[in-house]
């Protein structure tokens, strides 16, 4: 097991702070820079079209061609030996002539598309949607369950925590200029349930140690309250 020595968080939280409150404005700034976030084909809608090629390619060749005609966020799923489903952005009609042309010349097409569509959006706006509702339905259980558990102020710390996690994971997608997609939200999800299991655990510590404070001092209880889990957090999380 991976053993940490003491690191002093609280001496230093001021310079945490620091960063954490530069990547959180960086990003509200880029998301009104840029327009909003960099919404993937799940959100936004657009083209699907199935193809059969006339010789066993790979996922790498496909995407190629795309990044060339300007699609490299297109989404690609195999369908069989030789067939692939490919989501893009909206495509003129002319532009998606151009595209199975640039294929049938470097790759090789056998015959017209198997499938030519649009695709609507809700799907993705579907899943975001119940992921906020299930994100909004979290939030009050936790304040119920910390605020029994604990105490209501420690309720509202853990949604502070949570709300910091999400915003610095969406600052850095701003930043990096990532695409938000369906996955995207899967991500965040699964770092709200990382971030609230390991903000449990400290509280339970700064719980037991909370007759600590009044001889070295409340920093100095919470230090090696975070100390005595963070072996634990790493080799669990």
């Amino acid at each position: 097991m991976f053993k940490l020595r003491e690191y002093n968080f609280m001496g230093r939280r001021r310079m945490w702070y620091i960063l954490s409150i530069v990547i959180i404005l960086a990003g509200v700034a880029g998301y009104f820079i840029r327009g909003g976030f960099d919404l993937g084909i799940d959100f936004l809608g657009g083209s699907l079209t199935e193809l059969e090629f006339s010789r066993d390619v790979e996922v790498e060749e496909i995407r190629e061609v795309l990044e060339e005609s300007g699609y490299p966020n297109a989404v690609i799923q195999r369908t069989g030996p030789d067939r692939f489903i490919i989501r893009t952005t909206p495509i003129e009609a002319d532009e998606k002539e151009s595209i199975i042309k640039s294929f049938n010349e470097k790759i090789g097409v056998n015959g017209a598309p198997i499938q030519d569509r649009n695709v609507l959006p809700g799907f993705g706006r579907q899943i975001a949607n119940y992921a906020l509702i299930a994100i909004a339905i979290s939030i009050v259980g936790i304040l119920i369950y910390v605020w029994i558990r604990f105490e209501f102020r420690f309720g509202i710390c853990a949604i502070a925590a949570l709300a910091h996690d999400v915003l610095i994971t969406l600052g850095l997608y701003v930043i990096l200029n990532r695409e938000i997609n369906t996955s995207t939200i899967a991500a965040i999800l699964t770092i709200l349930g990382y971030s609230l299991n390991d903000t449990i655990v400290v509280f339970d510590r700064i719980r037991e140690n909370k007759l600590q404070a009044k001889s070295i001092g409340y920093s100095e209880m919470v230090n090696r309250s975070v100390n005595a889990t963070l072996s634990r957090s790493i080799n669990t999380s």
